[in-house]
């Protein structure tokens, strides 16, 4: 292999092109900030094409992600600019032996390039370290999902022996760990290009959304647990004070309180109510994805994950072709259900958190977000991935599902100080709401202040929260 081709349908778009611009003059460091859809995979590789020509074609380069579907996936293109990459993942009986003979033809000069795709756990491991420290020459790493890279457990990858250096993400930061996040600054350098989701749909590399919120409550006995998860929280949190934040990031009871009524609030049973009575109003439910909740659906410890609930009641009572796309399903069958998605023969996917990064799903024309986590992250990225264009659709409608409790009957939450975590979970969604509506296309229709489906219910969820302020 002597020299990376792009294929002939590859074209740089402005913005790639400037992106790549942007990081050579920054002398091969630097961050990409952009948004899912907008083509990252290719402008990483564009970006790879021209320095492998300045550095005359003497060159080690490194991709890194977080899943081994993101390796496959990143192969897979890599083989359609004329590099058959090696493969690093799984037993390194299986790759070990190839890349240690291509780093010695790269340094005597018989090989040109060498292309390593691998996980980030790899990376980070000993015997990855120790076989790519047998380099001479010039070293580049293209890190996929860069945040992944900032925990502990993986910052091994980050090597001296790289000396160029390009981070992909649409979200950089590693939310909640500003340490991580200082450490791929440091190593990475500075954001160099950012492309938001706002730019890429008004210059049509991303399609225009409809977005929808819906205010579901918690039933009489999710209530009841939820109050009771509240009150063990508010002691901890009481019984604290004067200590720092971090001290209560660390508490593991109080984290696994947390966690618990996450979950409750993530598996609410009237949002399985409620996406199934739109579904059964849809003109045309097909190419509809659900992101579901990652527990079970009751409060009585039953084992019915939220996702399979969800699933049986959309095939059940909407007379939808349905499948599952989450964790348990073998790689092999993801991809079938992928293809299946995509000719229309599944009409919707069900999924937790599998379809969260990397994959791509462009036929998507609605999206049921059931459950989201409070690191703004996932919710970003999975807009992003909604909003992939394809030729079958104009645009894409996002319905989201924001479970509160209704504490109206419980004035001693509200004006006990002890519960701000209460509060701080009320500021998260709206948070939420008001970034996703701020980009919809209709926009203020779906602002906070004027939802149709709830007329003023988030309103005055701010005023009992104390939160109308925070505009």
């Amino acid at each position: 292999m002597s020299s990376i081709i792009p294929p002939g349908w590859v074209k740089a778009r402005p913005y790639q092109q400037q992106a790549i611009e942007r990081w050579l003059e920054a002398d091969g460091s630097g961050i990409l900030r952009m948004a899912t859809g907008t083509g990252k995979t290719i402008t990483a590789l564009l970006a790879a094409t021209q320095i492998s020509d300045i550095v005359n074609n003497n060159l080690l380069i490194v991709i890194g992600a977080p899943y081994q579907h993101l390796v496959d996936q990143w192969a897979s293109e890599l083989r359609e600019f004329d590099v058959d990459p090696i493969l690093a993942y799984q037993s390194r009986r299986e790759w070990q032996p190839r890349l240690e003979r291509e780093i010695l033809e790269l340094n005597n000069g018989i090989k040109n390039i060498c292309v390593v795709v691998t996980t980030h756990k790899t990376l980070s491991s000993d015997n990855m370290r120790k076989t790519l420290h047998r380099l001479r020459g010039h070293g580049m790493i293209i890190a996929g999902e860069v945040h992944h890279l900032g925990a502990d457990h993986t910052q091994n990858a980050l090597m001296d022996l790289f000396d160029l250096r390009l981070a992909l993400s649409a979200t950089p930061e590693r939310w909640y760990d500003d340490e991580g996040t200082a450490v791929l600054r440091e190593y990475f350098g500075d954001t160099v290009f950012n492309y938001g989701l706002d730019e890429a749909i008004k210059s049509n590399f991303l399609c225009e959304y409809y977005y929808i919120p819906h205010i579901t409550e918690l039933e009489d006995d999710e209530m009841n647990v939820y109050l009771g998860l509240s009150a063990k929280i508010g002691q901890i949190i009481a019984s604290s004070k004067g200590k720092d934040s971090t001290e209560l990031d660390e508490n593991q009871s109080l984290q696994t309180l947390l966690f618990k009524r996450a979950r409750l609030i993530g598996t609410a049973r009237k949002k399985a109510d409620t996406v199934v009575n739109l579904l059964n109003r849809e003109d045309d439910p097909q190419f509809s994805l659900v992101y579901c909740g990652g527990g079970n659906t009751n409060t009585d410890g039953n084992d019915e994950r939220h996702v399979d609930e969800v699933t049986t009641r959309i095939n059940n009572e909407c007379g939808l072709t349905v499948n599952r796309f989450t964790a348990r399903e073998k790689q092999e069958e993801r991809e079938q259900l992928l293809q299946q998605f995509e000719s229309g023969a599944t009409e919707v996917l069900t999924s937790i958190r599998c379809l969260d990064e990397g994959v791509d799903v462009p036929a998507t024309k609605t999206a049921y977000l059931l459950a989201s986590t409070s690191n703004p992250r996932q919710y970003i990225q999975r807009r992003g991935r909604i909003l992939r264009k394809h030729e079958s659709k104009r645009f894409a409608v996002i319905h989201d599902f924001i479970t509160v409790p209704d504490v109206s009957g419980y004035p001693e939450l509200l004006s006990n100080k002890e519960f701000e975590a209460e509060r701080s979970m009320i500021r998260k969604e709206i948070k939420r709401v008001s970034m996703f509506a701020e980009s919809a296309r209709n926009h203020p229709d779906a602002d906070v202040k004027n939802i149709p489906t709830t007329p003023g219910k988030l309103r005055e969820l701010r005023r009992q929260y104390d939160l109308l302020s925070e505009q």
